[in-house]
């Protein structure tokens, strides 16, 4: 670009780009303001739903289609944005057919649709018209090109995909031969897709465009005219309607789906799009190459359009989740459109101030990566699996952050000794955190398929293979480069390291995903580990022995105690004896009376039937279980699983995986020698913070657990307050009138129906506890009991018992809350 034309750009982004953003998210607003005001019901809500997806969005189809001119078109620019765009939508397609089971075609389908179309005419042609307009106005018109490309050619596909799991999941009235009832899937199937209004008013839009020689007749262009106009209010409008009571169902594991949604369509995407149209010279020259792969990557920045929502409407697949994830896609847009707007023209050196950017975030970074070290240390983390390989990734990263405080923040090299031993810390800290990223996915996947003590034996492999892969590669680097660790050399090993990397990653991390769905299948009522983000989860247990309990109905009582039962570390366990095999059912589900008395639990598996080699006792539980008695710092009946935080473990692997992703594109970038101007600053930038920072992701993860850092401390303060870390109680001649009361009333009357009702025998992790029950469970009893009209009254009452000396915390370390903490009788 020359430099008009960088002042035209400046000055377009300024006018025009921010009060088009200001427009679309207003509306976005103020559909979400009359949604939760109710001034628009769900019901009304339903019929916008289908004026947007039955006339105003058919309309601005066949509208835009029909009026284009072909003639002035880039035909090798749309086919490089086809390329890209396809490989996007069938790589989205397959891996969500990997991961799932049993296998969703609509869910891959409607997953594809999202992550490839963009909202090309409510968003984008204000952005790309405020971008574009005075240098090149013909880029706001390819928009009307682009649109086709997922509505002729990609969505067909993603709505057979999704009428085929409608008609596998509709029920089969008619029982006939299987040959029956294949023709009859396969006819409806062709007329839920012939008589798809999208898909036919984009055939329609073409066939218009060649009979009307792209001038249509004036009634019919105004007609379509009002339809279409009004489909970028409503549409934004119905997305704000949508919001409603979306965005708190996202918590925990639920995150995990929208957020890798939107990182492939507002990061990978425009990453991808950018650099197919580079690779195949769109442009008559170098000077239009560039700028079209510009255009291209901006493009790709669009969030994903409201026609995805009114899909998923459409075909009832994933609407709530569509719609959460497009709000959240549409603001995450952005910031980013922001900046990618803002640095198109730029062509200055920015590597001082790159540099510069890094140093200070490493400062944050390195007190970030202490402070987690400091947690797994002293909580004792590092002796669980696989807290182990993340300690292990935690110390690359200290080393990654020293390496870039001691280069300063200049960007000067000199060949000194020094500053080569500086270069090779941070080259050797760098793939260490790589290569750690890769372990620790496929430590998650034998944790899954073999269990924490084949983990335990294959750490010291993973160890080598991290430390000392990139120890013996930056020593060949200094040898072949005479200590000139800044050449070409080093772009290329990282790169191959990058490729070895994403790609080991991902597919250690489908695998995985297969795996936990297999077993959620397999143990449905089994708990899945990445619900620790959840509290209080309860699920149900397959047998109903709970229900044998005199006056209490709710089987649900000791679901969180008894969905994990935990390992114990008798020998006889880690053989091959198939009586183990009779005591370990297939799921990790058992009932009350089986865990007090199975004494043979084994910390493999039990869905794979796997256990030990040896006959001596599992060294990981002798470390789990030493750690346990010196630290105490939860009631053990409070954890939850088996203390592995898989979800944050898969959190951080998929952020990390797209940290990868984005050092791969920037060090091709870099070989290959191409402009480094615009979009490449972008891409640096971001790089930069995504290496240098990555110590905060896992800062945010599991630096900031309270449940292992601030009730340690309060329990530390209490101890040293009360002289001991128990509950301070009053005296038995200082009690309340009152509380004496409920004490002689309950001893009369209700103690021993409790017992009968509540105390059980219950074994959690590496003890057995007699005649206990849950703060919760007391509390349902008493209401049930009457003894108290809600659970605030519960509470209080029980309070009483408490302090009067009736039941105790099993530590005596928690007065009575309505929790998961086990109580007894005294």
């Amino acid at each position: 670009m020359d430099t008009d034309e960088e002042i035209n750009v400046n000055d377009s982004v300024s006018e025009h780009l921010y009060p088009a953003l200001f427009q679309c998210f207003t509306i976005i607003i103020c559909g979400y303001v009359a949604g939760r005001l109710n001034v628009v019901s769900k019901s009304e809500s339903k019929g916008i739903a289908t004026f947007v997806g039955t006339f105003a969005l058919p309309s601005l189809i066949f509208l835009s289609l029909a009026r284009l001119d072909f003639s002035i078109v880039n035909w090798t620019f749309l086919g490089a944005i086809l390329l890209a765009k396809g490989l996007v939508f069938f790589v989205v397609v397959i891996v969500t057919l990997l991961v799932s089971r049993p296998i969703h075609l609509g869910q891959a389908g409607i997953f594809a649709i999202f992550c490839t179309q963009s909202n090309d005419f409510a968003l984008g042609f204000p952005i790309i018209d405020a971008v574009y307009g005075k240098t090149h106005p013909e880029y706001s018109l390819y928009l009307y090109l682009m649109a086709p490309i997922s509505l002729a050619i990609l969505n067909p596909v993603a709505f057979i995909l999704m009428e085929i799991d409608k008609q596998r999941q509709s029920p089969q009235t008619v029982v006939g031969s299987q040959h029956l009832q294949k023709l009859k899937m396969l006819l409806q199937l062709c007329k839920g897709v012939i008589f798809n209004p999208v898909l036919v008013m984009t055939i329609l839009g073409i066939m218009g465009n060649i009979i009307f020689q792209h001038q249509l007749s004036v009634y019919i262009e105004g007609l379509l005219d009002v339809f279409g106009q009004s489909f970028s209010a409503a549409a934004l409008f119905l997305l704000g309607l949508r919001m409603v009571g979306q965005i708190t169902r996202l918590r925990g594991p639920a995150l995990i789906l929208p957020c890798v949604l939107i990182m492939v369509k507002l990061i990978i995407l425009p990453v991808v799009m950018r650099e197919c149209v580079s690779t195949l010279d769109a442009g008559t020259n170098q000077s239009e190459t560039q700028s079209l792969s510009t255009y291209a990557f901006l493009y790709g920045t669009i969030p994903t359009a409201p026609a995805v929502f009114v899909f998923s409407n459409l075909y009832h697949l994933e609407i709530d989740l569509m719609a959460s994830s497009m709000v959240i896609c549409t603001f995450l847009s952005a910031p980013i459109i922001f900046l990618s707007a803002e640095v198109i023209s730029i062509n200055q050196d920015y590597a001082d101030q790159i540099k510069k950017f890094g140093f200070e975030l490493s400062i944050v970074a390195l007190i970030a990566a202490i402070w987690v070290f400091m947690v797994f240390t002293l909580t004792k983390k590092y002796k669980r699996i696989p807290h182990r390989l993340t300690l292990c990734l935690n110390i690359s990263q200290i080393l990654l952050a020293i390496s870039m405080l001691w280069g300063g923040p200049s960007n000067s090299y000199s060949p000194t000794w020094e500053s080569t031993m500086q270069q090779a810390l941070q080259l050797f800290s760098t793939y260490s955190c790589l290569l750690w990223t890769s372990m620790l996915t496929m430590g998650l996947l034998m944790l899954e398929i073999r269990g924490p003590c084949f983990v335990v034996t294959l750490w010291p492999v993973l160890a080598f293979v991290a430390w000392g892969a990139p120890g013996v590669m930056v020593g060949v680097l200094l040898v072949a480069t005479r200590a000139d660790v800044t050449s070409d050399a080093a772009d290329a090993i990282r790169l191959c390291v990058l490729f070895f990397c994403i790609t080991l990653t991902t597919g250690c991390l489908i695998l995985y995903a297969r795996f936990r769905r297999r077993d959620s299948l397999e143990s449905p009522s089994a708990l899945d580990e990445s619900s620790s983000l959840v509290e209080n989860a309860e699920p149900t247990s397959q047998t109903q022995s709970l229900s044998n309990f005199e006056g209490m109905e709710d089987p649900g009582c000791y679901g969180t105690i008894t969905a994990t039962p935990s390992p114990n570390k008798n020998g006889n366990c880690c053989s091959n004896d198939p009586n183990c095999n009779n005591v370990l059912p297939a799921s990790n589900t058992n009932d009350i009376e089986d865990i007090a008395h199975n004494e043979r639990d084994c910390a493999c598996p039990p869905s794979r039937k796997l256990k030990c080699n040896s006959n001596a006792p599992c060294p990981y539980l002798n470390e789990l279980d030493q750690a346990a008695s010196e630290l105490g710092l939860l009631p053990p009946e409070q954890s939850q699983g088996r203390g592995g935080q898989l979800l944050k473990h898969t959190v951080l692997i998929i952020s990390y995986s797209l940290m990868m992703f984005l050092g791969l594109t920037l060090t091709a970038w870099k070989m290959m020698r191409k402009d480094q101007s615009g979009v490449f600053i972008e891409i640096e930038f971001l790089d930069t913070a995504a290496s240098n920072g990555q110590a905060l992701i896992m800062f945010i993860l599991f630096g900031l657990d309270p449940e292992e850092i601030f009730i340690p401390i309060l329990r530390y303060i209490k101890g040293k307050w009360h002289g001991a870390d128990t509950v301070a109680l009053p005296a038995v001649d200082d009690l309340k009138f009152e509380t004496k009361h409920v004490c002689d009333q309950f001893i009369t009357h209700h103690l021993d129906r409790c017992k009968e009702a509540i105390a059980k025998d219950t074994r959690w992790r590496m003890r057995t506890y007699r005649n206990v029950f849950r703060g919760s469970c007391l509390v349902r009893w008493l209401i049930q009991c009457g003894l108290a009209n809600d659970e605030h009254e519960a509470v209080t009452y029980a309070r009483h018992l408490l302090d009067g000396r009736l039941i105790a915390h099993v530590n005596n370390a928690h007065h009575f809350t309505n929790s998961t903490l086990l109580y007894t009788f005294k």
